[in-house]
C-alpha cells in the first residue's frame, strides 16, 4: 500500500493497488509519502480540521483549495432562512463561494457550517 498527499490542500489517500494512472487532487499530481527512518515510528495526523465555532469572532479558512472562509460561507447564507433543503442551500453556497469544488475534502465541514448556522439563526 502507498500513501499520497496533495501539496495544495493536504488531502491524503491510500492506494491499495496501482493501475498505472497518476493520482491527482486539486488538478495536480499527488506526491507519494515515503516515511524515512526518523518519522517511521512517529504518529501521523490525517486531519487538521479545527472544531466548528459558530461564535467565532475571527475568520478562518474552511476550504483550503479555494481559500473560502467561514465568514464567506455565512455571507452566502443571507438569502436562506431554512435548513429544509440543505443540499439545495449547499449547492447555492458552493456556486457562490466555489467551496468544495476542488478536492472535496471540506464537504462535511461546509455542510456542518451551513447546518449549524441556519439552525442557530447565525446567517
Amino acid at each position: 500500500m502507498k500513501v499520497y498527499k496533495c501539496n495544495q490542500c493536504g488531502n491524503l489517500i491510500a492506494m491499495i493497488s496501482a493501475s498505472g494512472v497518476p493520482v491527482m487532487c486539486c488538478g495536480k499530481p499527488m506526491e507519494e509519502v515515503v516515511p524515512n527512518e526518523e518519522d517511521a515510528g512517529a504518529e501521523k495526523t490525517v486531519c487538521d480540521l479545527q472544531p466548528l465555532d459558530l461564535d467565532a469572532k475571527e475568520n478562518y479558512v474552511v476550504c483550503k483549495c479555494n481559500q473560502v472562509s467561514y465568514f464567506d460561507i455565512l455571507d452566502s447564507l443571507q438569502k436562506h432562512s431554512s435548513i429544509e433543503n440543505l443540499l439545495d442551500v449547499f449547492d447555492d453556497v458552493k456556486n457562490t463561494t466555489h467551496c468544495s469544488t476542488g478536492c472535496g475534502g471540506c464537504y462535511e465541514k461546509v455542510i456542518a457550517v451551513i447546518s449549524e448556522a441556519l439552525s442557530a439563526g447565525k446567517h
